[in-house]
């Protein structure tokens, strides 16, 4: 019964908010998620595979897939991109489907120094499946959910274009970015309100940054040793976030530990480990919750995430041939 009225509740309570992105914690996992500046870093075919399990002992827990692939043009400054994400809340009930193309372009400052353009063009579709949803009018004291209710939605989704930009710069072992998601704020609302009530889906704003330092005392080209302190801050309508943290190589292995604060509170401690053989990076991470939400009674549980790489880039052949040292490379987490 607590589970119905708090979907009700948020279902009533979305297009007044905003709906709000998910974020990984396995960002460097996600590259054209968190930047569309990111497609084509890798010399050759990349492909990105998520899984987002939030708050997993929750009975509304969000569950989020996503997927990528890129390419660089060979012998251009040019590289594409395709994008896929679906986020389920609310047990399935309600569902945002995102699919866009992404193009990044490189321009060469200096000798050392660049700075690459990305923007995406695609679709959001939102999507909500009213044979999940118990209303009130259905409710018996005795008997439960009976009946048909009298309840009707405006629509049961919504589909909308939806646009994003980003820069990144980057030297021999250091980068930067920003990027905004939704510049044209897509509607996605799927109740009919005044205009002056709802205005599209809130932009996401992000802004990231790092070095990669070789740790040359344990580093040769058969086992890089590196270490990649970085940050990641992300702004949505009233939500913010800052994850900052470092992630050590060694080899096929890697560790990464992250803070993450979300301003009004101190939101949680991120693990992961990941383990490269040739072109396959598989990663794994942990969210434990810090803030006064683990005392939710229930409590919500961590959050889980999976990660798949398949960078061609990364082959032993290609890697000869462009005479690559992954240990020494900026983007090294990120590959």
């Amino acid at each position: 019964m607590r589970q119905t009225f708090t979907i009700l509740a948020l279902l009533f309570l979305l297009p007044s908010l905003g709906a709000q992105d998910p974020v990984f914690s396995q960002f460097y996992a996600a590259p054209l998620r968190l930047n569309p500046a990111f497609a084509g870093v890798s010399p050759a075919p990349r492909i990105s595979l998520n899984y987002r399990a939030q708050h997993t002992t929750f009975p509304s827990a969000f569950t989020t897939i996503a997927a990528s692939y890129e390419q660089p043009i060979e012998n251009t400054p040019s590289s594409f991109g395709l994008r896929v994400m679906n986020d389920s809340q609310l047990e399935g009930s309600y569902t945002t489907t995102e699919v866009a193309l992404v193009y990044s372009y490189d321009v060469q400052v200096s000798r050392e120094f660049h700075a690459r353009f990305g923007m995406a063009a695609g679709i959001l579709s939102t999507a909500l499946d009213q044979n999940r949803l118990i209303f009130g009018d259905v409710l018996d004291p005795l008997d439960g959910a009976t009946g048909i209710t009298e309840e009707q939605l405006v629509s049961a989704s919504k589909t909308s274009a939806d646009f994003g930009i980003g820069v990144l710069m980057y030297a021999k072992n250091l980068y930067g970015g920003i990027s905004i998601e939704h510049l044209n704020r897509p509607d996605e609302q799927l109740i009919d309100l005044n205009d002056n009530l709802y205005a599209g889906r809130p932009q996401r704003f992000s802004i990231h940054g790092g070095a990669q330092l070789n740790v040359k005392r344990y580093s040769n080209r058969r086992r890089p040793a590196y270490v990649t302190p970085n940050f990641l801050y992300t702004s949505q309508a009233s939500f913010q976030q800052l994850n900052l943290g470092a992630y050590f190589g060694y080899g096929p292995f890697a560790l990464g530990g992250w803070y993450r604060h979300a301003f009004a509170n101190a939101d949680g401690f991120i693990g992961s480990v990941s383990f490269r053989q040739d072109i396959l990076r598989i990663g794994i991470s942990y969210d434990a919750v810090v803030s006064d939400l683990r005392n939710v009674p229930g409590g919500l549980g961590p959050t889980l995430e999976a990660s798949i790489q398949i960078d061609l880039g990364q082959s032993r052949e290609l890697q000869r041939k462009k005479f690559a040292s992954r240990y020494n490379d900026c983007f090294g987490m990120f590959r």
